[in-house]
């Protein structure tokens, strides 16, 4: 089977190898979900459907992360920032591959939410013909904090692409790979950037039990950030 690599960082099988969740309804967005390191293919399939979105086409592809040895904002080494740089450049290929009328979208777990918001980060800075609405991003963090407010204002047409995204970030009070202050920085960094809309929630779980939190409020932040259902406003 053939496959696109990078040499340190995460190997991702080609665009064919993809297990999508289809809309049961019109399709009106498609969402690339990434798993984490630790995790399969088969469990970014099993988080999405209990999302149970009608209009959505779920795209969750198996990536594997060959290097764990990332570190947080400025600090990650070149060949990680390449790694990232390749799984971002994948994921804009597969979206690429949508319809053009439907809204696009991009989240995971862990090491896919750092690939999902280097993602967006590189759409709002031109790399690719493509901008997400939402992007998510939990339990993970922002390779280029240091830098992104300078990138964006530099680049032509980069703070209206990077205004028209909204992004859920969040993190496990527990988790105690991501120091507080990493978050704090990467929400003010995103905010100084432009982006338009940054959600950031810090909660709490027990054992795995996290995720059916996590689930309920990603379902109601996809529902009031698209227009791909009716629902009722948050009380």
């Amino acid at each position: 089977m053939a496959a696109s690599s990078s040499r340190n960082g995460a190997n991702v099988l080609d665009l064919k190898c993809n297990h999508f969740v289809e809309p049961q309804g019109d399709q009106r967005a498609s969402i690339v979900w990434l798993h984490d390191k630790d995790e399969h293919f088969t469990d970014s399939v099993q988080f999405v459907k209990s999302l149970k979105l009608k209009n959505v086409n779920w795209i969750c592809p198996p990536i594997v992360y060959t290097n764990t040895s990332y570190d947080f904002g400025s600090n990650i080494k070149q060949d990680d920032r390449e790694a990232l740089d390749s799984a971002a450049k994948f994921v804009a290929d597969l979206l690429l591959r949508e319809p053009l009328n439907v809204i696009k979208g991009v989240g995971g777990f862990g090491m896919g939410a750092v690939v999902a918001l280097q993602f967006a980060t590189n759409c709002a800075l031109g790399h690719y013909p493509i901008n997400p609405r939402v992007v998510v991003g939990i339990n993970g963090w922002l390779s280029i904090t240091g830098s992104i407010t300078s990138s964006i204002e530099y680049t032509v047409g980069a703070v209206a692409r990077a205004a028209s995204q909204k992004i859920f970030f969040t993190r496990g009070a527990e988790n105690r790979l991501l120091p507080y202050t990493r978050e704090e920085e990467v929400v003010e960094s995103l905010r100084e950037a432009g982006f338009g809309d940054v959600f950031f929630l810090i909660y709490s779980w027990l054992r795995h039990e996290h995720h059916l939190d996590i689930r309920d409020m990603l379902k109601l932040w996809l529902e009031l950030s698209l227009p791909i259902t009716k629902t009722s406003p948050l009380r």
